[in-house]
């Protein structure tokens, strides 16, 4: 009875070193998916090994692991070019991205870091579908959420405001906003772009 208890006890270690193994390939795979941006790993943190019990692990931190797993299954469905299948899983990434903040405690900044993300591939979806205007407002709303805008997404930003054809507002502009500080919500961001033709 007693090797039973030990090979329980092996089995469940090593399943929590498997889980936070698989956390940590994930979130590094985020943050090179999405160019080393610095705001994702600001609020995504590697755990401490030696700190949490494998039987505490509460399902508030698997939403974390749930919206890293959907934002690989839109990269693939994206890859596939099945966009109906990818905007959906955008959307449940956002879903279980608002659900880990709500489970943390974490105020609206904390969601709008990790949600503005999702933004990059949720404006290549729209770019395809010709919805220019659209797809500028989540650029805008990923770039200005962003800690300091790279080289990546300054060319995109350029791209999309050519791409809307906005007859008073120029890429200076639209820079100009994002660099605006504070966080931009998304709707406010709409209502601001909605404004420029």
């Amino acid at each position: 009875m007693v090797d039973y208890l030990y090979i329980l006890i092996v089995v469940l270690v090593l399943a929590w070193l498997w889980k936070k193994f698989k956390k940590h390939m994930t979130t590094k795979q985020h943050n090179e998916n999405n160019g080393g941006d610095e705001a994702l790993s600001n609020v995504v943190t590697e755990e401490d090994f030696d700190t949490e019990p494998a039987a505490s692990v509460a399902e508030d931190a698997d939403y974390l692991l749930l919206a890293l797993d959907k934002g690989n299954e839109a990269q693939i469905a994206m890859r596939e070019k099945n966009n109906t299948e990818a905007w959906a899983l955008l959307q449940a990434q956002k879903q279980f991205y608002s659900k880990y903040t709500a489970s943390q405690s974490a105020g609206a900044d904390a969601l709008v870091a990790l949600d503005s993300h999702v933004s990059k591939d949720l404006a290549n979806l729209l770019r395809q579908e010709k919805k220019h205007k659209d797809a500028l407002v989540h650029i805008i709303y990923w770039v200005g959420n962003s800690q300091s805008v790279t080289k990546d997404q300054h060319s995109k930003l350029r791209a999309y405001v050519n791409r809307a054809k906005l007859s008073g507002t120029t890429v200076d502009d639209a820079m100009d906003y994002c660099l605006v500080d504070g966080v931009k919500q998304f709707h406010m961001v709409q209502k601001d772009v909605d404004s420029w033709d």
